[in-house]
């Protein structure tokens, strides 16, 4: 007679249950329970990662031999494997096809009944919907057989790509490179498909640039994480909007430098934003870099981690635009500095405008910050260029407005880390131009828990492209803060999110009329802490709270 290997594997594990059972075969039923298998609540997981569900049961106390077979897709998953828990020996398994068989002994005495078994599955290269559930159950009390029942038919995995550039390395660019040229009619899409990171349908060299990026920033850039107290601080400045010349002005405002740096001693934040307003006039190459240096360098010498997003004046130095310091040049430029944390852009929405010149979507990002041992991600900051003036060409005119490619990319973004880290990472979003919806709460301020003063209208776009309705959408983003009117300090909670203003730092740009000019220079402080990340605290500090400027 000839045994099939899986036969053969059966009745080894019918001896081996045997053994554990005595006479288990030929009992009577002498208790009833369940038993199921849970993945608690997880039903996706991204390619080549794997996920763990755990077997319980309830009712079946005191049972000490359990005989189980797995079944799972085969075509989704590449591998399944048990661990045994605490007080549980595994005494054979095998794997044969799409079906595990396990035999396994509990300890009464040791042994927590909710959880006997780990099931490791490992996802494969495609995306898909993959099934795992047990297959069949049989266990003994002292020899007597248990009568069990399934708990569930079984769980539906869905297995995902990780679009998230952050996490390519020096491996994952080499195995991009052999799908060069694949497009979505290749058979092969399915594998390529997450190195094509601008979204085009085919890989192109421009997504090995996105992927060596990538490995740069992981490689330059430190780990932004939360103190051993739980809590994170934020400073927030806007609209230096100043120059620098060779005759007669070869420095920034020296009040702007004094406020910086008092802000900066005084709080000691983990992370500064710069929103954008950088420039406040024409300047040469050469100058615009010294200009760029000076302006950073209170960050710089103080080594605190920084970041910019752009303004509507930030390609205002029209010598140096017309020589290629555009945003995108200027970008490179700021990532230079040792610690600057932006990173490349990352929506892959960044262009030229109609006259080839000016750019657009510039620098748009996020970057983690994870606990105090840089273990685990527990908030996100997003940063987007808000662009500078309409030039659809359609008439609408005034300031231009995120662009609908960033805010799928946010969105996107946004899914893939929820799915990645099995939770929604709450979060902050900065840009320079406030939204239509700073005018629509500020129009009804008692229904909105409007804190700080509203001296001018925000100077938002004419056309809402929809970006607050993503962020409500999401649930992700719990503020949203903007620079680009100096004399706004407001803050209200609209809808959930909190949105508002930073009024602005620099000394040589616009304030009020006469001899109240400058009373609201300062910053914006955000204080996070790990207790409670749905919320914030947020503040702001003007020199005058610092005792500096007031001459």
């Amino acid at each position: 007679m000839k045994f099939s290997s899986k036969r053969i594997v059966s009745l080894f594990l019918a001896i081996v249950m045997c053994f554990s059972f005595g006479v288990a075969t030929y009992a009577a039923p002498a208790a009833a329970g369940t038993i199921g298998l849970s993945f608690g609540g997880q039903t996706t997981v991204l390619s080549g990662d794997t996920i763990t569900g755990n077997v319980y049961s309830y009712d079946i106390g005191g049972a000490d031999a359990f005989d189980l077979r797995f079944s799972y897709d085969n075509t989704a998953f590449s591998d399944i494997k048990v661990e045994a828990a605490s007080g549980v020996t595994v005494l054979a398994s095998q794997l044969y096809d799409n079906e595990l068989s396990v035999v396994f002994m509990a300890d009464p005495r040791t042994a927590n009944y909710s959880d006997l078994l780990h099931v490791v599955l490992t996802a494969g290269p495609d995306e898909m919907d993959g099934a795992v559930g047990i297959l069949s159950a049989s266990a003994a009390n002292k020899g007597d057989n248990v009568a069990l029942t399934l708990a569930d038919a079984g769980s539906i995995i869905t297995i995902t790509h990780d679009g998230i550039t952050t996490d390519f390395d020096i491996t994952a660019l080499s195995k991009a490179m052999i799908y060069f040229m694949y497009d979505k009619t290749h058979p092969n899409w399915a594998a390529a498909a997450k190195y094509d990171l601008d979204n085009d349908g085919v890989i192109t060299i421009n997504d090995f640039i996105k992927i060596a990026n990538a490995i740069i920033d992981a490689q330059r850039i430190s780990t932004l994480k939360f103190g051993t107290d739980g809590k994170f601080k934020i400073m927030q400045m806007s609209d230096v909007q100043d120059y620098i010349n060779a005759t007669n002005k070869p420095i920034i405002n020296e009040k702007t430098t004094i406020l910086m740096n008092a802000a900066l001693d005084a709080e000691q934040p983990d992370l500064v934003v710069i929103t954008g307003d950088h420039l406040g006039g024409n300047m040469n190459a050469d100058l615009l870099q010294e200009y760029l240096r000076q302006m950073v360098a209170p960050m710089e010498e103080r080594q605190i981690p920084w970041m910019i997003t752009y303004g509507n004046h930030d390609e205002d130095a029209t010598t140096a635009l017309a020589s290629g310091w555009n945003k995108t040049q200027q970008l490179a430029y700021y990532r230079s500095f040792a610690y600057n944390v932006n990173r490349a852009s990352m929506s892959g929405a960044q262009g030229l405008e109609p006259n080839g010149i000016n750019s657009y979507a510039i620098g748009d990002m996020y970057t983690l910050i994870y606990d105090s041992e840089g273990k685990q991600p527990q908030y996100n900051i997003w940063a987007l260029d808000s662009n500078r003036y309409d030039v659809s060409g359609t008439g609408i005119g005034g300031y231009d407005y995120v662009r609908p490619e960033q805010i799928q990319w946010y969105t996107k973004t946004s899914k893939l880390l929820e799915t990645k880290y099995g939770e929604k990472l709450n979060s902050l979003m900065f840009f320079h131009i406030p939204l239509p919806e700073w005018d629509l709460m500020i129009a009804n301020p008692a229904n909105f828990d409007i804190v700080g003063e509203i001296n001018e209208g925000p100077g938002s776009p004419r056309l809402n492209s929809g970006l607050f309705t993503a962020a409500i959408t999401r649930g992700d983003v719990k503020g949203m803060s903007c620079g680009h009117c100096h004399i706004n300090s407001f803050y209200g909670n609209y809808y959930g999110i909190f949105i508002g203003c930073d009024a602005n730092v620099g000394y040589q740009t616009y304030g009020f009329s006469g001899a109240e000019r400058d009373r609201l220079r300062g910053v914006r402080i955000f204080e996070l802490d790990q207790k409670d990340l749905s919320k914030f605290e947020t503040r702001m500090l003007l020199a005058s709270d610092l005792g500096v400027n007031q001459d």
